[in-house]
């Protein structure tokens, strides 16, 4: 059962269950991380070798027909902006600046001409909507393209920098800032369908609970109320829950409260919550075995989200990998050792069960997960069937291209058809900035994807430039 702050008052280190003693003295832990060198973890030859025999999951012409052309069109204006050296940067500055300013007037609820651009330019790309109807509509349209269904976040979080220096709040705050963050997941189960999925974000639950997980603390009754109430009307609507990962600093008490709820609720093969593990971090595969074995040694399901990362911005840049391959053989190394159940500290015959969502934009490592599902299947060696996702606004040519290879799949009668959702995050548009600015940061960051990505859009809207024309002639 979830432990609260207020539930008991033995000393934090006697509550510290194993897997997370083993964290804590680990040099990867907050605390440790900034006084000592971080070790790099290891990345075996054979995920190195996986890089080059990846499949590159090319985007063929015809799979982009699924695209609205509005969407099309939001893709080039925004490739060509984050593409841009002289465009991007100060674009980048205004949304900082929106996104963590104080003031009324550039709050984007507040101040109804700034929130009609915002949500023009970028809001409407990358966020499902502010209220039911127009999240209903942008469902709508992910369902026509073939998604089989939807991941939907309250976009809702207190930015770290939001609650440095303040002081202890009361009770009575505790509980109002806590209540508006289960209303708004409570009100998203509301708009979602069977089969979906939920994202969370804890810091969501306002500054008081955020400083908890900083703090690495028990979390307050109030927020185990909410989380208990939020995960029993998720089972009851048979849709599940991930927790996402968010700035390092909060990230060990995220990793701890999510370890507690997987063991409450991932329980005799029914599974809930998933915890989210970030690839870019050294710590990865660390992280991963010590979840592997708190699973085996508790009885319950280990569920993963794998992600690369999207803290770049603001993560301490010694606990990320040097560079970007290091990044791809770290991501493409846990998918490989998860799907095979090969090269983890428990043999395969000791592993727990085990469920894999991959969220990710990297063409090379989608392909090359679909792939490895295959051959495995095949051979009847597939240990985690995983399931796939991309964000809304992003990489639109990849999501189309493993639709239309999964239609390929499946009227060949493939046993392994891979299953693909589109991640949409809600709220007003002031609740989504902290969201929409890590968005527009990684964008900058994947120029190559963008460029190909660029390309591919273009091709499709003059193909149907030429369709119209040559209809009216």
């Amino acid at each position: 059962m979830l432990r609260s702050a207020t539930t008991s008052k033995m000393p934090l280190h006697r509550r510290t269950p194993p897997f997370l003693k083993l964290i804590h003295a680990s040099p990867f832990h907050t605390s440790a991380a900034l006084k000592r060198p971080v070790a790099q973890t290891t990345t075996t030859a054979i995920h190195r070798k996986s890089l080059e025999n990846q499949s590159e999951a090319p985007t063929s012409p015809q799979c982009l027909h699924r695209l609205p052309t509005s969407n099309l069109l939001r893709n080039l204006i925004l490739g060509a902006w984050f593409s841009s050296p002289y465009l991007f940067q100060p674009g980048l500055s205004v949304m900082r600046t929106i996104a963590n300013s104080k003031s009324v007037f550039l709050n984007p609820d507040a101040n109804p001409l700034l929130g009609a651009a915002v949500k023009l330019f970028i809001y409407n790309h990358f966020c499902a909507g502010t209220n039911k109807r127009e999240i209903d509509r942008t469902k709508a349209e992910i369902k026509r393209i073939g998604f089989e269904g939807i991941v939907l976040c309250y976009g809702r979080e207190t930015g770290v920098g939001e609650i440095d220096g303040s002081k202890a709040g009361s009770q009575e705050q505790l509980k109002a800032e806590v209540g508006r963050w289960r209303e708004g997941n409570l009100e998203t189960l509301d708009m979602m369908d069977e089969g979906d999925w939920m994202g969370i974000k804890l810091t969501g639950a306002g500054p008081q609970v955020t400083k908890s997980l900083m703090r690495d603390e028990e979390p307050p009754a109030a927020w185990v109320d909410a989380m208990d109430r939020i995960c029993e009307k998720a089972k009851a609507r048979g849709c599940r829950i991930w927790i996402d990962s968010e700035q390092q600093v909060v990230q060990d008490g995220i990793d701890r409260w999510t370890v507690d709820l997987m063991s409450k609720y991932n329980v005799n093969g029914s599974v809930l919550v998933y915890n989210t593990l970030q690839a870019y971090l050294k710590s990865s595969r660390f992280k991963l075995n010590a979840q592997l074995a708190a699973a085996k040694q508790g009885g319950w399901t280990l569920a993963i989200k794998l992600v690369r990362g999207a803290y770049i911005d603001s993560d301490p840049r010694e606990r990320i990998h040097d560079t970007k391959e290091d990044t791809d053989a770290s991501y493409n190394g846990i998918v490989h050792d998860l799907l095979s159940g090969t090269n983890l500290d428990l043999p395969p015959e000791k592993l727990p069960k085990v469920e894999l969502f991959l969220a990710g934009h990297n063409p090379a490592s989608v392909g090359a997960a679909i792939d490895l599902m295959q051959t495995l299947s095949a051979a009847g060696k597939l240990k985690v069937k995983p399931t796939f996702a991309q964000l809304q606004g992003m990489a639109d040519e990849l999501g189309c291209s493993i639709l239309q290879r999964a239609d390929g799949l499946r009227e060949n009668g493939a046993a392994m058809v891979p299953r693909v959702y589109k991640c949409l995050t809600w709220g007003s548009v002031q609740e989504c900035m902290q969201y929409l600015l890590r968005r527009a940061v990684e964008n900058s960051g994947g120029t190559a994807r963008m460029k190909d990505g660029y390309a591919a859009y273009m091709g499709e809207l003059r193909r149907r430039t030429a369709a119209v024309v040559r209809f009216r002639v």
